[in-house]
């Protein structure tokens, strides 16, 4: 009987978003388990609305620079992630899965000794390109996948005996964040029927398309439609929306590092359009059908593409021979060179028209 069941997914707000089709079913087939999901701590506050998960524990050992978990310098952190993996252990789960891709020989390493020490009764994850040889029930998948991110969680759960009901998804709003997210922009001097477009030029470094075409295409619709800017993004992004500011000549509003996850997506949900990169607010708008424009350069389009949840979505993808790839860092970004400011000040005139009713040159 299955009685305690782990969810790992140590991915970001997109990879936790796209897996709630999936969660939702496991839930279905194991209606009295309790099902707890460990996740990094930036998507603990989204993740903690999910009511088909009884408990959400945060992973305070994931690195951002390496994309994976780690225990960081010194033996304080050693001892940490010593003990956090022996609590784990000792709760006794019946089941644990990976709802992530093994991206390299290093993280399938990583993530078998992890399993190992949890000590579940059965292991389920992918087995990306062969890694997943320490999965009891496993998924098959290349390391560019075939399918759409969503699929590959939905046909873990399948495999287990879950009935795929539905691939819906859908982000609650709470009337405080709303309050909260009219607040700030009354504050900044937006009034309740101004268009708004959200602007998010970060994102991860290798998926960053340049600032200056960002900066281009905001002067481009600043000249031909009357709107207001908002630049949405983390903390550690700050520095971009200072640097955006010195190149428009327009007004923005800087709200990078302002919001919590769930007044970004109040905010999202607010806006005319939303203009990103290949980022986890990109599946928030897709996921609130607000009109998108989304740009993407190595990242995995047929993994991610925000096309197959909303019809509102309009990607920018030229690629590249190195590309896709799981870089983080690149000094060429030769994936983006084809994508000019133009057609994307274009595009995203035709979605405020289609969307909004308005007229523009």
């Amino acid at each position: 009987m299955t009685e305690k069941i782990l969810v790992i997914n140590l991915g970001g707000i997109g990879d936790i978003l796209l897996s709630v089709p999936a969660l939702r079913a496991l839930r279905r087939r194991y209606p009295e388990a309790r099902i707890s999901l460990l996740a990094v701590p930036r998507t603990v506050e989204l993740a903690g609305e999910f009511d088909f998960i009884d408990e959400v524990i945060s992973f305070e050992f994931y690195d951002e620079g390496s994309r994976g978990f780690t225990a960081g310098a010194g033996a304080g952190k050693l001892i940490g992630l010593y003990r956090f993996l022996r609590d784990l252990r000792m709760q006794r789960f019946d089941m644990a899965l990976n709802m992530r891709t093994l991206v390299s020989w290093v993280s399938a390493v990583k993530m078998a000794v992890f399993f190992r020490v949890i000590g579940a009764g059965h292991n389920v994850g992918r087995d990306t390109q062969g890694r997943g040889f320490f999965f009891d029930t496993k998924i098959r998948e290349t390391d560019a996948g075939r399918k759409h991110e969503m699929e590959y969680d939905l046909d873990m759960v399948s495999a287990l005996g879950a009935d795929i009901a539905d691939m819906d998804m859908d982000l609650k709003i709470h009337d405080k964040d709303m309050r909260s997210i009219s607040r700030i922009l009354k504050d900044s001097g937006i009034c309740r029927d101004e268009i708004i477009i959200g602007v998010n030029p970060g994102g991860m470094r290798s998926h960053r398309w340049p600032l200056k075409n960002f900066a281009s295409v905001m002067n481009m619709l600043a000249g031909r439609l009357k709107c207001r800017f908002v630049v949405t993004g983390g903390a550690a992004e700050a520095d971009l929306a200072g640097r955006l500011e010195k190149m428009v000549n327009t007004r923005i509003i800087d709200l990078t590092g302002r919001t919590t996850v769930r007044e970004l997506t109040a905010l999202i949900k607010r806006c005319s359009l939303y203009i990103t990169n290949d980022t986890g607010p990109m599946h928030i708008a897709a996921i609130l059908k607000t009109p998108l424009v989304a740009i993407f350069g190595p990242g995995y389009l047929g993994r991610f593409d925000p096309r197959r949840i909303s019809g509102r979505a309009v990607v920018f993808h030229k690629g590249a021979e190195c590309a896709p790839c799981n870089k983080t860092v690149c000094d060429s970004l030769r994936c983006f060179e084809g994508i000019s400011p133009e057609e994307v000040a274009d595009a995203s005139l035709q979605c405020c028209k289609s969307s909004i009713g308005l007229n523009v040159a």
